[in-house]
């Protein structure tokens, strides 16, 4: 579930990594401010919010050891370079944050560090309230001995597909790591919205102002296709649609692609509106998959309690994902020929 952390770790560390943890106290602070503006926007759950614990390099391994002892969880292995990580027990869960990583972040000053810090701990709160809100167990497919042997290179062969039980897999693996990342954004955003200062009807949409986000969206769309030799990576796909769908910044450049106003270099306008998605730039053989879950996912996104899934639409969601991966392997096969 920190996958997003330390993927973000590991491409921010531009100098020597040798930083003085920040303090417990000021760790610990944030943590409870944040989980008060969580609690204050989410709805309320019936089961109190996980305890925080924090570590150091050196104490890292064994807090950790702890916690997952306590809480009885099966997942042992340790996510390396982690900021942050929700762990879900069959007892308990708690939130784990490692204070030199959070100190390593490449940012200006302390309020710089605290908005990456906050947006870090409601995606792991995300996690919590998504898991702790389901109405059936879906969390069991979060199990890796659940996933059963459908044949992924007979699939790309002979058409037969995965079974439903693997596509539900499929379907929850990516959903746990978006809906914690769309949790996140709308807290952001609904307490970033309601300052004086949000104006985005100021904004002048230049290249300098939404070309950044264009470069995001494709390298989320590369990692997907390509971050794993042999198979699509939900990680990357999970950000990529979280980004696209619930970041307030790029919804507003996507309205402004539709309308026409976004500026290219000389500041005139292109003589047809630029597509906004960036999925008409990847192979045409995975358009029609990420254009499904496109439509599942915004219409998804547009119910009161957003946080909820089906079993159905899971399903939905993991064939769209077996569909590429079986258009990897495919794509693969035309490599060797």
């Amino acid at each position: 579930m920190s996958e997003l952390i330390e993927r973000t770790s590991d491409k921010m560390h531009n100098h020597p990594f040798n930083p003085r943890p920040i303090p417990e106290t000021t760790a610990l602070f944030w943590a409870k401010i944040a989980e008060e503006q969580f609690q204050q926007i989410m709805p309320e759950l019936s089961i109190p919010f996980p305890p925080v614990y924090t570590a150091t390099a050196s104490s890292y391994s064994r807090i950790r050891r702890k916690i997952i002892k306590s809480i009885g969880c099966p997942h042992t292995e340790e996510p390396p370079d982690s900021i942050m990580e929700y762990i879900h027990g069959k007892t308990g869960n708690a939130i784990l944050i490692r204070r030199e990583l959070v100190a390593d972040l490449p940012v200006h000053d302390d309020f710089e560090l605290r908005v990456y810090f906050e947006h870090f701990f409601w995606h792991e709160l995300g996690h919590f309230y998504a898991i702790n809100a389901e109405v059936d167990d879906l969390h069991r497919y979060n199990e890796p001995g659940l996933i059963d042997d459908s044949p992924l290179y007979d699939a790309a062969i002979d058409g037969c597909g995965y079974s439903s039980e693997r596509r539900k897999q499929e379907g929850y693996w990516f959903w746990q790591e978006f809906i914690a990342e769309v949790i996140s954004n709308h807290v952001s955003y609904t307490i970033r919205s309601s300052g004086e200062s949000y104006r985005p009807d100021l904004l002048d949409w230049t290249v300098d102002v939404w070309g950044g986000i264009v470069n995001q969206l494709e390298n989320f769309l590369e990692d997907t296709l390509y971050y794993y030799p042999n198979t699509i990576d939900e990680y990357s796909l999970a950000h990529y649609f979280a980004k696209l769908l619930s970041d307030d910044f790029t919804r507003l450049y996507v309205n402004a692609a539709n309308e026409g106003k976004l500026k290219i270099y000389g500041g005139g306008y292109p003589d047809e509106n630029i597509e906004p998605t960036c999925i008409s730039d990847v192979p045409e053989c995975y358009q029609p998959h990420l254009w499904k879950m496109f439509r599942i996912l915004d219409e998804h996104l547009d119910k009161e309690r957003f946080w909820l899934i089906d079993e159905d639409t899971l399903e939905e969601i993991g064939s769209c994902i077996s569909d590429m991966m079986v258009e990897k392997v495919r794509e693969m096969a035309r490599g060797y020929k």
